[in-house]
Parts: structure tokens; sequence; C-alpha cells
């Protein structure tokens, strides 16, 4: 008879899914998609909970969950939990940072050579641009969040043969990449060409980007965010935009209409993810780290 009740609440991969229905010690609720008020319901007698961005999990819904003992978030990003809820009820919170950084950091220089070649202007068009672009060989790239995403785009960086620099709040980064230079910000955005950001939205990066850094930027920089939307002073980035004082803009999101249509933006819709492999690995990695919570391991949870 099965000892544990998890309840996934959003979609994640197939194999994973099959894993969990091959655990005996697991009873499986499968509800992709599940509604506010059925959730509120069924969390009365559920002792994991598996989400991705979608399902928020409040402290309200956490009190609603006497049982509960793990939730599992199958991405980096934390901010749809109320982790401190959690932690005050003695619930594990983990996550898997590393198995997007790969298709993320993809994502981030597909957009960097899109920028550097301008290729929102000329997309659909059959004349070439006035105005030439450049190549990433040679240049700076500001690196801002050392989590396991912004060092996979260090990697990346440096096979593209650029030169990397990077700004994190936690000094121990260096332990993963002794030749990376660490910089304050002010030195990074006056020194990087292009600058992409990889921290966690939490209330102390909420609104990082504002007006006064954007406007630190070099004019012929490109800012580029593929972590999370609430980040970025979008006003800012368009008013620099339309007075030459930013080159180019990329954001997997994008809530002002006016950076959609922009020539020298490139916005996606929140797909950074969202490959075949990553989604995958993610599945099978939140499975496997909420099976292990809930029966006594110590589990992980990480910045991305």
């Amino acid at each position: 008879m099965a000892s544990f009740r998890l309840l996934v609440c959003d979609s994640i991969h197939d194999d994973a899914l099959a894993w969990l229905g091959d655990q005996p010690d697991i009873d499986l609720i499968n509800r992709p998609g599940i509604a506010p008020d059925e959730l509120a319901e069924r969390l009365a007698d559920v002792d994991a909970l598996v989400v991705r961005s979608r399902t928020q999990v409040s402290a309200e819904a956490i009190d609603r969950a006497p049982r509960l003992r793990v939730i599992g978030r199958a991405g980096s990003g934390l901010d749809n939990i109320d982790s401190d809820a959690a932690q005050r009820a003695g619930i594990a919170v983990v996550n898997t940072p590393g198995a997007n950084a790969n298709a993320v950091a993809e994502l981030t220089f597909g957009m960097m050579i899109a920028l550097a070649r301008r290729l929102p202007a000329v997309w659909g068009t059959t004349e070439k641009p006035s105005d030439y672009g450049h190549e990433l060989t040679g240049r700076t790239l500001g690196v801002v969040g050392c989590g396991q995403i912004g060092r996979r785009v260090v990697q990346l960086g440096r096979a593209f043969g650029m030169h990397p620099i990077a700004h994190d709040v936690d000094s121990s980064v260096r332990s993963h990449d002794q030749s990376l230079e660490l910089v304050p910000m002010e030195t990074l955005l006056a020194e990087a060409d292009v600058v992409t950001l990889h921290v966690p939205l939490t209330p102390e990066t909420k609104g990082l980007f504002n007006r006064t850094l954007v406007d630190r930027l070099k004019p012929s920089a490109g800012l580029i965010n593929t972590a999370r939307g609430g980040l970025v002073d979008e006003a800012a980035v368009s008013r620099a935009l339309d007075e030459d004082r930013l080159a180019g803009y990329a954001a997997d999101f994008c809530d002002r209409d006016e950076l959609r249509r922009h020539l020298r933006a490139v916005i996606t819709p929140h797909i950074g993810a969202q490959t075949i492999e990553a989604q995958r690995r993610a599945g099978l990695e939140i499975a496997q780290r909420v099976a292990d919570a809930l029966r006594g391991g110590a589990g992980t949870t990480e910045s991305s």
C-alpha cells in the first residue's frame, strides 16, 4: 500500500510520471492545470506537491495542507512558492536549477546573436540594413548572477571568443571557476558590451535593473533577461531604446507592447526551459528529489 500521496499540479515529462507511477510507496495524482478551488480541496490529504511556474503555492495554501511534507518545483525559480511559510511549517522545498541551465544559456546566446546582427529589423524583409551588426568575438560579456545558468553562459561566451566578467553577491562562486573575473556592478555596467541577467526573483532583486542601472549601460550595449521579468524596469528599457541610449534588449517575457514591437528588441514567450531535453531532465530530477525527500532524504534547493 502506498505510503505517500503526491499531487502533480502542472505538466511534467511523461518519463517522470512513469517513474513516479512505478514507485510502490507513492500514490500519484496527476492533475496538470488543476484549478485553484480543486487544489484547495486536495491539499488536505497530500504529502507532496510538484509544480512548475503556473501553480501558486501561497502561505494560505500551505496552511490548508497539514500533511504536506515536500514541495517540488520543476525548474529553477521559486518565486511562485512561499518558501518562508514552507520553512515555518517544516516543509522541504526542492527544485531543479541545473536541468534547464543549458537550454536557457543557449537561448541567451541566440538572443545575443540576434541583437548583435540586428535581426529584429530585417526579419521578413528583402533589403539589407543600413547599419552593420557586429561580431561577438572580442566583446566583453557581463554576467549578473553565477548560478548554474550564469556559469554555462560564461562557458559559451569563452567558446565565442568573448571576455566574460561577472557580478554576484555570493563571493564563493569563484570556487567553480578560478579564472572568472568578478567585478562590482558599476564596473560591469561600464565595461560590458552585452549584459545578461541570471539571478532569481526575490524581494531583494525585484526591480534590480531600474532606470539608474539601465542608464549606466554603454549606449552600444545590449541587455538580455532570460531570468525573470520582474528584474527589469521595462519602461526604463523602452525609453533607453527610443533615445538611443541602449543598442538592444532581449527578454524571455515582456509586459509592454512597445517593446514587443520594437525593431531593436527580441521578445520570446517564456520558452527558456522549453526544450525536449530540459523538460525530461527537469521532470525526472524533480520526481526523484521529491521521492527522496519524502523517504527522509535531504533533497536539494538551489538558486539559478
